[in-house]
């Protein structure tokens, strides 16, 4: 990426800088704005081209990966390996209908709305856990972040509770893997936690659509 790109990645991603109670809100912005991508991009282009074009916005705000992969166009293989999940189950999830009427192509916006906020609600438990990389975080924090990210979830029904379920797993699978005393979590595992969980949330509402 030129370096003359670098200044409006760094802007772009400057809600990392807010406070940890309010990721949630964060997210759901950022799933405002992969939806709006989307749904822009529906308008002239196929579904599986409008997607990418929202995973890439959702990335570029949002950070999936670290910012020196993403400044180089170089992302490692679990950056790959989390985007091409969320590709999938998206593309599926296009055509999921909501328990209430939406207008055309905005129930994909919807449902990224929600797994970022959800998402973002667990990043905040992992951190709230870990008192010795900043921020810290109170309970009454954890609670609020927690309240404010799994609320959208509970709109879309059984998809939606599905979907937290399976992201509340991978969180857990997680934060056993990171309490090995062999070896301390990495910051980078730790943010880790936002992208997985969210690619989980999009499985467990796609495997229970279907039924619905």
């Amino acid at each position: 990426m030129s370096a003359a790109w670098r200044p409006l990645l760094s802007a772009l991603r400057s809600a990392k800088c807010v406070r940890a109670r309010y990721l949630p809100v964060v997210g759901m912005l950022v799933g405002v704005i992969g939806g709006a991508v989307y749904w822009v991009g529906a308008q002239f282009w196929p579904s599986s081209v409008a997607v990418v074009l929202s995973l890439f916005a959702t990335a570029l705000i949002g950070g999936t990966g670290s910012e020196d992969s993403i400044a180089k166009f170089q992302p490692d293989w679990l950056d790959v390996f989390v985007l091409l999940i969320k590709y999938n189950a998206l593309m599926a999830l296009t055509a999921a209908h909501l328990p209430f009427s939406v207008p055309a192509n905005l129930t994909l916006g919807l449902i990224m709305v929600c797994g970022q906020a959800a998402s973002h609600g667990l990043l905040v438990s992992v951190l709230a856990t870990r008192p010795k990389i900043p921020p810290r975080i109170s309970n009454g924090e954890l609670g609020f972040a927690l309240g404010v990210g799994f609320a959208p979830a509970v709109v879309l029904g059984i998809p939606g509770l599905a979907g937290l379920v399976a992201a509340i797993v991978m969180r857990l699978g997680l934060a056993a893997f990171m309490n090995r005393p062999s070896q301390p979590p990495s910051p980078a595992l730790i943010y880790a936690v936002q992208p997985l969980t969210e690619a989980c949330f999009y499985l467990g509402a796609l495997a229970t659509w279907k039924y619905i």
